[in-house]
């Protein structure tokens, strides 16, 4: 990974994508607020707090399901904001797929991640696990 950004937000999104790929679930979990908001996906009711950290790692990293994170483009926005072109691959009992999207983070002064809102098509060829599909 390169050098860390300056910005706080695109800071965050890098040692976001860099602690999920280790699969070093305590550092990442400690880039969140006690009170962050996860809309992922968007359309989806929105999750908040410790425990929808929590339950993003845990419904990734699932029997035969691992995820990794790919980190495109990350274009900072004012002082507390980044959008994100993340590539997620995954390995779903064996088979390869890759999922496209744009994902919003936000995060406080001491640059822990507040709100992260992903923007991704549901995917057709694959099923995601039941926490990361929309509602209706």
């Amino acid at each position: 990974m390169s050098e860390p950004s300056a910005h706080p937000a695109v800071a965050a999104v890098q040692q976001h994508a860099g602690n999920w790929n280790a699969q070093n679930r305590t550092a990442w979990l400690a880039l969140f607020d006690d009170n962050v908001t996860f809309e992922d996906p968007v359309g989806k009711a929105p999750k908040v707090g410790r425990l929808a950290a929590e339950g993003s790692w845990d419904n990734s990293f699932t029997e035969g399901r691992v995820w990794t994170l790919h980190p495109q483009r990350i274009i900072p926005g004012g002082t507390h904001e980044a959008a994100v072109e993340m590539l997620n691959k995954g390995t779903l009992h064996g088979e390869l797929v890759e999922l496209r999207g744009i994902e919003i983070y936000k995060v406080n002064d001491a640059g822990k991640i507040i709100s992260v809102r992903a923007f991704f098509e549901q995917p057709t060829d694959f099923e995601l696990n039941p926490f990361f599909i929309p509602e209706g």
